[in-house]
């Protein structure tokens, strides 16, 4: 396993001993090309979920950038990483993030309604619900297919920094509190992978997901030397002497998510009128104090002024 010491001059490139030069996918863009094969997929999959061998996927389909054709105020339709759509009529999301923002939680769970509703369009028309009965696919209307929303964070996003990965679903706020919470239901739920703290707690390569996580994280550099074809390919697919000139300044000019930039510029600008704001209701806060003062002022020079005792104004004004 090498380290990244001969940094390209380009941050989204390394270059190991010999001068070969790699892609690392933790950029949008270069994790779409290290996912843009059938089995890649299907194995980071398979290792995420730690699906055994009765529950593994077998065959899929995927899109990159999926566009959720619904309805938005910006008539923007929202764009999906990388979609799967498995054999067995499961629907998955997986999203590669590099920054957290004050929003990125309401992103979540905005990619999550888009999935589940892209997959119960889907599920609807797939040849298992088409092969139905009429009267089973009436009975089955609103039956959801399992839709799983993966969330690959470069930053750090859990509390707790005792794992790496967690998963999110819908509970009881009832049973949470009596200690019994169990899932309402896991045909929905969230993957949230924390990279950093993966990188701090993993050390070295032992399990099929330390190496993809690795991968993604760190960049080919920093995974050991393998036979295994797919994660041959992988690392092939990452090497830029592969490349095509115009595939690789493509790749430059789509290097960073701009809804993720265009959420960071919503976070700064919120967070300075909040400033703002706070501001100018303690200059006005000042302001109505200052006017009080004034007016306590004038009112005790005219008591004084009509002989009043000092200690009865002094505990006329206490009362206030």
């Amino acid at each position: 396993m090498s380290n990244n010491a001969n940094q390209s001059t380009k941050k989204y490139i390394v270059r190991n001993e010999q001068g070969e030069e790699f892609l690392l996918p933790k950029y949008a863009a270069i994790f779409r090309i290290l996912m843009d094969d059938k089995d890649t997929i299907r194995d980071v999959l398979n290792s995420l979920l730690q699906l055994d061998h009765d529950h593994e996927i077998v065959d899929l389909e995927y899109e990159f950038e999926k566009p959720i054709d619904i309805f938005m105020p910006e008539n923007d339709p929202a764009r999906l990483d990388v979609w799967v759509h498995t054999k067995d009529n499961r629907y998955l999301n997986i999203e590669m993030q590099n920054k957290v923002h004050s929003f990125f939680f309401d992103r979540m769970q905005l990619y999550n309604s888009y999935l589940t509703l892209r997959g119960k369009y889907e599920y609807n028309r797939s040849p298992y619900f088409q092969g139905l009965s009429e009267e089973d696919r009436k009975y089955r209307y609103y039956e959801l297919p399992e839709t799983v929303s993966i969330w690959l964070c470069n930053s750090s996003i859990l509390q707790s920094k005792d794992i790496y990965k967690d998963v999110w679903t819908t509970y009881s706020e009832y049973e949470v509190k009596s200690g019994n919470a169990l899932p309402i239901s896991r045909k929905n739920r969230y993957i949230v992978v924390d990279l950093p703290n993966f990188l701090r707690l993993r050390k070295g390569v032992k399990t099929r997901e330390d190496f993809w996580l690795r991968l993604i994280s760190r960049g080919p550099l920093q995974v050991p030397e393998t036979e295994d074809p797919i994660f041959v390919n992988a690392r092939e697919r990452l090497r830029v002497s592969r490349m095509k000139p115009e595939l690789l300044k493509a790749l430059e000019a789509n290097m960073f998510d701009h809804h993720e930039y265009e959420a960071l510029e919503a976070e700064a600008f919120l967070k300075g009128e909040a400033r703002g704001l706070a501001s100018g209701m303690e200059k006005g806060a000042q302001q109505e104090r200052e006017k009080s003062d004034a007016r306590d002022s004038k009112r005790a020079e005219y008591f004084r002024s009509k002989g009043v005792p000092e200690d009865i104004i002094s505990e006329g004004f206490a009362l206030k």
